[in-house]
């Protein structure tokens, strides 16, 4: 009897603890959308204020026509900061423009009194005209209920007129069309409404992996896009996920709430290979008993992929001069991390000795194993006989397993983009980042912000420029039209920086922003876009030279680049492989042969090259966040007994 009774206890318990655990995230979400919600109002309250002026615009050019419109994109930058960053704009941020003030103080009206007016207070009934102050605000009110007077005191009551001047919600049947280059069509339908101020609609969706679909295991509803338009076009779906989509009508007055869940969607296109690691560093070297050495390597995990990463291959092999090279045995060790654990130990490393690490994320679909790109590092190992911290110097017969820690520095985790506009005369991007662990609600931390144009349509200075930022967002301003910037963001703490992130931002040309209504803009002659013109660094005209000296091969390759090179190329990766053979038989391991570069050697000696053997030779850009582009191409050396080519 007392064992069933503490049964029942254990359940209750269990239950009380699960039922809390949602509640929580219930709550959460629930505030997330009331943001999201209040966010779309805003919008339409700045649109509706200027709609004289958009009679001659297109229903879906509406939102871009206000972003360049002077009075119009100040009223909208609080409603913008709210949707992009989660958080309500800071009053000092307006700097007295009227239009953003206004926003402002419209935007804290709405977020503390909840949609639709009070009841008379003689209608108050039940609980509801009890003479208590039970409450002194409309978020302290569950669900849509709102504080409202009875007359002698405040009660939770259920509000009148709540969806006075709403718009109807759209039609539940939702139609999905995709194309070949992944990218998928969401479409609805909306009611007939008779609404004078603009409707904006707020699209949401939930995902879950899986052969089958299953709500119980779906992610939150994550807000996607506002548009005006009955239609929203999505570049991000993935394959091998089951996603649901719901949608909101909103205006200045409020909404009537999401429609039911749509029927489930499936991509019907192949998952793509994992993205390169990123980040990759080492710890401190270790002197093993033996007189070898050990290092930690450890690296960022690949941003949110279209499989889940199922573990790490790592590879690491020394590395010989880089002007000749000889074909001694350079074995590529390897080995596999436990798990997705985005580190490993190495073992073994020879001691004043040139390595180049890489790691390479592993993931599987149905039988099929999809590798990502390399990462790599190249580290050099300390002598035996150098000085410091004990960790480093002469072997002493004790072996020790453990690395000496580094101070802790906030680590990011993406950077992310909002699409230029063309603001007080200039083309400004605002960029905002993410901390792997928010230590906080309010971000006080110091991040030191790069950007510089890595390719334009016509010829300027390439400046890179900094700025040192408190917060977790940044407008960068006095952009150029049509160049693709690189932007980067690390956090700076008082032990060094941190891990950096990088995102690409392309602006689009002076005539587009002309054309959406910026009409005093002098745009002279341009050149095509650069997306048109598909300007990119990258190794091209690989070429070789082949002669026999004392009954070997010799091979001597060179290539050229691009463009000119910039600051940031940290060098090239040159590998060769050998395919084939006409004079012995293929061998039964295949070994692809590395040496690193410096940026300015665009030639490489290579000494034993087997003859009339085919080789399989690449170039590739080496940059601060990985590899970049390649050139491949096959080269067959002359026998033995041929002239030099």
């Amino acid at each position: 009897m007392n064992r069933m009774l503490l049964c029942q206890m254990s359940l209750l318990l269990w239950g009380s603890i699960l039922g809390s655990a949602v509640a929580r995230r219930s709550v959460a979400e629930d505030g997330e959308i009331s943001e999201m919600i209040n966010s779309a109002r805003c919008t339409s309250r700045c649109l509706a204020l200027h709609i004289t002026l958009l009679k001659h615009t297109q229903n879906n050019d509406i939102l871009g026509w206000c972003e360049n419109h002077r009075r119009c994109s100040q009223c909208l930058q609080p409603c913008k900061e709210l949707w992009e960053t989660r958080r309500s704009v800071y009053h000092k941020t307006c700097k007295k423009h009227h239009e953003c003030v206004t926003s402002y103080e419209f935007l804290m009206s709405i977020q503390a009194q909840k949609q639709g007016d009070c009841p008379p207070p003689q209608k108050a009934s039940g609980f509801a005209a009890a003479c208590v102050e039970g409450c002194s605000e409309d978020r302290e009110c569950s669900g849509h209920r709102k504080c409202c007077s009875n007359g002698c005191g405040h009660t939770c009551q259920s509000p009148a007129s709540q969806f006075k001047g709403v718009p109807l919600k759209p039609r539940k049947d939702m139609t999905f069309q995709e194309a070949a280059d992944g990218q998928v069509e969401v479409s609805w339908m909306s009611k007939f409404n008779v609404s004078v101020e603009p409707v904006l609609y707020v699209l949401q969706r939930r995902s879950n992996y899986g052969i089958h679909p299953s709500e119980d295991e779906a992610t939150p509803w994550q807000n996607v896009v506002m548009t005006p338009e009955e239609r929203a076009v999505l570049e991000d779906m993935r394959p091998h996920r089951w996603y649901q989509f719901r949608v909101s009508a909103v205006n200045v007055h409020g909404t009537r709430g999401f429609t039911t869940p749509s029927k489930h969607f499936h991509s019907s296109r192949d998952p793509v290979p994992p993205e390169t690691p990123r980040n990759m560093r080492r710890g401190n070297f270790t002197m093993r008993g033996d007189g070898c050495v050990g290092v930690r390597v450890s690296w960022d995990v690949p941003q949110e992929e279209d499989l889940p990463v199922h573990h790490y291959k790592v590879y690491w092999s020394s590395q010989a001069p880089p002007r000749r090279v000889g074909l001694a045995d350079q074995k590529e060790n390897s080995k596999s991390t436990e798990g997705v654990a985005p580190e490993v130990d190495l073992e073994g490393l020879q001691p004043n000795t040139v390595y180049l690490v890489q790691v390479q994320a592993i993931a599987y679909w149905a039988q099929k194993r999809l590798k990502s790109r390399k990462a790599q590092l190249v580290l050099t190992t300390p002598p035996t006989d150098s000085p410091g911290s004990p960790a480093q110097g002469r072997p002493t017969g004790e072996v020790s397993n453990e690395l000496p820690g580094s101070p802790t520095v906030p680590s990011l985790l993406r950077i992310d983009a909002a699409a230029p506009h063309y603001h007080s005369n200039q083309l400004q991007v605002k960029v905002f980042w993410k901390k792997s662990h928010e230590e906080s609600l309010k971000d006080s931390s110091t991040y030191l912000l790069t950007w510089f144009p890595e390719v334009c349509s016509r010829n300027i200075t390439k400046t890179e420029r900094k700025a040192t930022v408190q917060g977790t967002h940044f407008v960068i301003t006095g952009l150029e039209f049509a160049c693709k910037y690189s932007v980067s963001v690390k956090p700076v703490s008082t032990t060094g920086p941190g891990s950096e992130v990088v995102t690409s931002v392309t602006t689009p040309p002076c005539s587009s922003v002309k054309g959406r209504g910026a009409k005093s803009l002098s745009c002279g002659r341009e050149d095509r876009h650069l997306l048109a013109r598909k300007i990119r660094l990258r190794p091209e005209r690989l070429s070789a030279a082949f002669q026999t000296v004392n009954g070997s091969v010799w091979g001597h390759f060179q290539w050229q680049l691009s463009l000119t090179p910039p600051p940031s190329l940290a060098g090239f990766q040159v590998s060769w492989l050998q395919v084939s053979s006409r004079a012995s038989a293929a061998p039964d391991t295949v070994i692809s042969q590395t040496q690193i570069l410096p940026p300015d050697q665009l030639s490489l000696s290579v000494e034993h090259l087997q003859a009339d053997s085919v080789y399989k030779v690449q170039v590739q850009l080496l940059t601060p966040t990985g590899g970049g582009p390649a050139i491949v191409k096959m080269f067959h050396t002359p026998p033995l007994n041929a002239s030099p080519l």
